[in-house]
């Protein structure tokens, strides 16, 4: 928190300072929930959070996997059909 002026009663929140705390007057206050609701939905949603994040990152490295699976693919048809075309060479 940083001091708006020499009050000591004001402060400016930064965009991520005190998010919490807004959220929990939010709830309180707008929304008529009690305090021990407010902290357990507070701590659901970051449990939310936390879980997207690793979703995403999950599907990054799915995607990558893929990708490196394809290349294999590839190159594996890429041998056989060069062995198939030795083998009918033979063959004649």
């Amino acid at each position: 928190m940083i001091p708006e002026n020499s009050s000591p009663k004001r402060y400016w929140y930064g965009p991520y300072e005190g998010y919490e705390s807004r959220c929990q007057r939010r709830l309180l206050n707008d929304l008529g929930v009690d305090e021990a609701a407010a902290e357990t939905i507070l701590h659901l949603r970051s449990q939310v959070v936390a879980m997207q994040s690793h979703i995403r990152q999950l599907e990054t490295e799915l995607a990558i996997h893929r990708a490196s699976q394809d290349v294999r693919l590839a190159r594996y048809r890429e041998v056989y059909y060069e062995a198939t075309w030795i083998e009918l060479e033979i063959q004649e």
